[in-house]
């Protein structure tokens, strides 16, 4: 985020300066010469020009002035200006050159000459340079949302009218509006009657106003693959209604983007991205990529997304904000008129910049820039005059005001065969603030999580009455929370001011309701018209097999502690010291239930999970506490007789608390006092609490069920409300020699700077599921449902504070480690978000397993999604329905999701190959004769039939259509 009113925080590097006003009675002390690559329109044919600057002081009277050049010299005539002139642009005479050649400019005035010369290079003299018009869209931070919308939505009947007045101007002067983000169009649509909605869709189809494909400027590393798809959910289902094609997304403002994005766009649509980064402000060395357009394949090489990144999205304000209200003072701000449109405008920065692109051997013609008045602010309606007279005095640069579709399909139309094509991560920057909030993320996290279960459970328990208008705006709200507006511009200086609470509250929100509805939704699909007495069904919404623990709520499980499989088998159990009863549910089937029954009488007592003292131990995994610390000091894994050492240090899970963001100031937590939880045969939970900085203590609880291939940490920080800045990690020094980390992403997954981008972000790192830190033979798979930033190696994110304009801190090479950083928490921003966390409990699981080979890709999606979608535990219907119509087999094949169709006819499933080799993918009936099977998207559309047997590319994703 940025604070647009404060000039040295914006586009420094960006604003070129006029020469310093004058008082009238101080004539100019010296001149120089400036070349430029814009051709002046004349009588005798387009010129090149080069600019007279008059320097320490302006010209006021009459003066002459020879240009000689490329053999020849014209004599110009200025004339007196009684406010006084700082610059004058002359063109060349001769035609346009073809290697350097000096120009000489001598001037008489007040009976003295001056000189000045000037290396003009050959330029190109067809530039053409698009406008885009927009307002960037913060949901929030200049003022409480409910503002900001009507500030869009006027903005978009100010565009119409704006359109129309200019109908007649040359076209590339008529004014065109992007409204940058659906979530503008669809609370518009809500709100309007009849004939506003004709008069709005009638503007979109002459190319009045222009559709962009995304909800909202979103933290895309930060979304799900569910929410990254459903992203673009109501610009394709407006489209589909009006007939229209969208096929473009542009993103203001944050630096960076998924690679996930690349991998759907056969799925969404959406071929083109435009990002209009931030300036300066924590966008680390994301500079570099501006103006190098590529093709951006996907994780598989066979999709592709057009990507280009153009100048800081805040030019427009830039060079014109001193000109214009500050709209962030303003309640009701309205499009203003400074009466002179020409002034404050491209002249001379776009010569300056396009000079720079000649100068890099720009392969291309044509660039874009975008034109804003701030964040949230009014359209600015002297555009179009602007452009107008800019095209009718230069030849080039030719100004356009376009839409992003119309700058792609311009742009590849005449370059589609000498554009790259680049893969790898482009690791966003600004997924760091989200911790600020450290709770709201987490739950945010879970309840998308949990939401993709309430679908899969809709789709195996074959229930009617689908509730699609519900999901669909939970997963709104899951995307709003994920927007990257979090709160006021002044957040962080004034956090009590009424606004500032006003706009938390409402992103805050967001999540609640979210929660509130999945919980509703979760609900009703679990509810039964008849239930068995004192029996729970164990739903398994992935893909494969499962045996697990399952908690049973004390509420579903009073008849007693004796837990039966529906054939009458024992199986273990444990109740716990929660009130939960916990026992081992075995090879539930894929997308399937199994029943147990509740019995009354003890439990089934089977398990060797124990503990002696600080150590605790389930037949797999051995573990010793440190009692001082509470921190873990060694973790071995034994399984098939082979014993591997995972952890042999006293720092594993360590708490560190760095005040304001010196890493010399680390603290940790101190006087750990350990006691039994859990005392097993089944269940074992030791509970260590300590001391620590920044909180009124901590509590870590290790968890450890017989048989089971993992270890889980429950780490609970009653944090202190701390406006000074901080940060919290936890420190996961995993003992892997020469391991690689990898992580998963949206769609799939990827190696830590082997798989990113030149210039994104490697400080830190944003996963959805799972981290994998492996060498060639052996390796453990680490998940948390709750904290998504991570570090590897080392804490990187010290001297992190405020906005790090080009700071040295950004690093540009990730050495490989096995040692993990969780960075749970944290108010380094200096804007936007959170000044302190909210004091109370916030918890952070920790999930890990340890595997006997090498790296497996399906092995740790595998791992990632059991960690993040535990078996369900329902009161047991009696309806008999717990199983799909049809089974999904296929190699390295994981289903990200798998829903009911919208309209009621069929399942949706989207497939992932996880794999380095293509797939072969075999949908067979499984309660039905027969199946119809069909290549989908987004729309649900039944694009291709398929036959019970396909492929999937390798890394590939497929959404595909099944009916009865």
């Amino acid at each position: 985020m940025k604070r647009l009113f404060a000039i040295p925080f914006l586009l420094v590097s960006f604003i070129f300066s006029k020469v310093n006003a004058q008082k009238a009675d101080h004539h100019f002390g010296s001149i120089t010469l400036q070349p430029t690559i814009a051709y002046l329109k004349s009588s005798n044919g387009d010129k090149r020009m080069v600019r007279l600057v008059f320097k320490d002081g302006k010209n006021f009277n009459d003066a002459e002035a020879q240009i000689a050049f490329n053999g020849q010299t014209e004599t110009i005539k200025i004339p007196a200006d009684k406010n006084g002139t700082d610059n004058m642009e002359i063109g060349l005479p001769g035609a346009p050159v073809t290697v350097a050649t000096q120009a000489t400019l001598t001037l008489h005035v007040d009976g003295q000459t001056y000189v000045a010369r000037c290396i003009v290079e050959p330029a190109r003299n067809n530039w053409h340079m698009y406008i885009l018009p927009h307002s960037h869209v913060d949901i929030g931070y200049t003022n409480v949302q409910a503002k900001v919308l009507k500030l869009h939505m006027d903005n978009i009947d100010e565009s119409i009218e704006l359109a129309k007045k200019t109908a007649d101007y040359p076209k590339e002067a008529q004014y065109k509006w992007t409204t940058e983000a659906i979530w503008v169009v669809d609370n518009y649509l809500k709100q309007a009657d009849e004939a506003k909605k004709a008069r709005f869709w009638d503007a979109v189809k002459k190319g009045w106003i222009n559709l962009d494909g995304a909800y909202g400027n979103i933290n895309t590393s930060m979304t799900d693959s569910r929410q990254l798809m459903k992203m673009f959910a109501m610009s394709q289902k407006l489209a589909k209604q009006h007939g229209l094609e969208i096929h473009t997304m542009f993103q203001g403002d944050v630096p960076g983007a998924s690679w996930g994005l690349a991998a759907q766009s056969e799925q969404t649509g959406i071929k083109y991205f435009l990002s209009g980064p931030n300036a300066s402000d924590r966008i680390g060395n994301l500079a570099k990529w501006q103006d190098k357009p590529f093709y951006w394949l996907s994780p598989s090489g066979k999709q592709k997304l057009l990507f280009w990144q153009c100048q800081p999205y805040s030019i427009g304000y830039a060079l014109k904000g001193d000109k214009i209200p500050n709209f962030f003072t303003m309640e009701d701000p309205k499009p203003y008129y400074t009466g002179h449109p020409s002034d404050n405008f491209l002249n001379p920065y776009l010569f300056d910049y396009l000079g720079g692109l000649e100068q890099s051997k720009f392969p291309y013609n044509m660039s874009i820039l975008t034109w804003a008045m701030s964040d949230n602010a009014p359209i600015d309606p002297e555009l179009p005059d602007a452009v107008k007279a800019w095209n009718e005095r230069y030849a080039s640069p030719k100004l356009i005001i376009t839409s992003t579709k119309q700058f792609f399909a311009d742009f590849e139309a005449s370059y589609k065969d000498k554009i790259p094509n680049f893969t790898g991560d482009y690791t966003e920057y600004w997924t760091d603030g989200v911790s600020s909030a450290a709770c709201e993320t987490a739950l945010s996290r879970k309840t998308s999580d949990q939401l993709k279960q309430a679908d899969a459970i809709w789709a195996i328990r074959n229930k009617a009455g689908y509730p699609v208008a519900d999901f669909d705006e939970t997963w709104k709200n899951l995307l709003l929370y994920n927007e990257h507006t979090w709160g006021a511009y002044n957040s962080t200086d004034d956090p009590d001011n009424d606004k500032v609470k006003s706009e938390w509250a409402v992103k805050k929100g967001y999540v609640l309701h979210a929660k509130g509805l999945t919980d509703t939704i979760t609900a009703k699909v679990l509810a039964a018209a008849a239930t068995k007495p004192n029996a729970v069904d164990v739903y398994n919404t992935l893909s494969w097999p499962r045996t697990d623990v399952v908690y049973v709520p004390a509420t579903l499980s009073k008849a007693g502690d004796l837990v039966k499989t529906d054939a009458g088998v024992k199986v273990p159990s444990q109740r716990l010291s929660t009130g939960e009863l916990a026992f081992i549910a075995a090879d539930v089937p894929e997308f399937g239930k199994r029943t147990y029954t509740i019995n009354a009488g003890k439990a089934y007592v089977q398990g060797v999970s124990k503990i002696t003292g600080g150590s605790l131990s389930n037949g797999l995994y051995a573990i010793n506490v440190d009692k001082q610390s509470g921190n873990i000091s060694r973790i071995i894994k034994t399984q098939n007789g082979k014993s591997i050492t995972l952890v042999d240090t006293t720092g594993f899970n360590k708490y560190l608390y760095m005040p304001g963001d010196s890493l010399q100031k680390l603290q940790t937590s101190s006087a750990a006092s350990i006691s039994v939880k859990e005392k097993g045969p089944l269940v074992v939970s030791l509970i260590a609490k300590s001391a620590a900085y920044g909180t009124n203590g901590i509590t870590r609880e290790i968890r450890l069920v017989s048989g089971i291939d993992k270890v889980e940490l429950i780490n609970t920080i009653d944090k202190k409300a701390i406006r000074s800045k901080e940060s919290v990690h936890f420190a996961f020094p995993f003992k892997v020699p020469g391991a690689q980390v990898r992580y998963n992403i949206p769609w799939g997954s990827m190696t830590a700077e082997a798989d990113q981008l030149p210039n994104a972000n490697r400080n830190w790192y944003t996963m959805q599921r799972w981290v994998d830190v492996s060498n060639n033979s052996f390796g453990v798979t680490w998940s948390s449902p709750d904290a998504p930033l991570f570090e590897i190696g080392k804490i990187t994110t010290a001297d992190l504070l405020g906005g790090l304009h080009h700071a040295p801190q950004w690093i540009n090479f990730t050495p490989q480690s096995s040692t993990l950083y969780s960075w749970v928490m944290n108010n380094l921003w200096h804007t936007n978000f959170r000044a302190e966390q909210e004091e109370g409990p916030a918890t952070f699981h920790y999930i890990f397993q340890a595997h006997a080979n090498d790296y497996d890709s399906f092995g740790a999606n595998k791992t990632g999604l059991n960690n993040h979608q535990p078996l369900v535990v329902a009161a047991a219907s009696t309806d008999g329905k717990g199983k799909l119509f049809f089974k999904i087999t296929g190699s390295n094949l994981y289903v990200e999701e798998i829903k009911p169709a919208d309209d009621g006819n069929g399942v949706i499933a989207q497939l992932v190959n996880s794999g380095t080799q293509e797939s072969q993918i075999t949908v067979s009936p499984q309660t039905v004769p027969a199946i119809k099977i069909w290549e989908s998207d987004l729309n649900e559309e039944k694009r291709t039939p398929l036959s019970n047997s396909f492929t999937i590319p390798a890394k590939g994703v497929l959404t595909v259509r099944i009916e009865k």
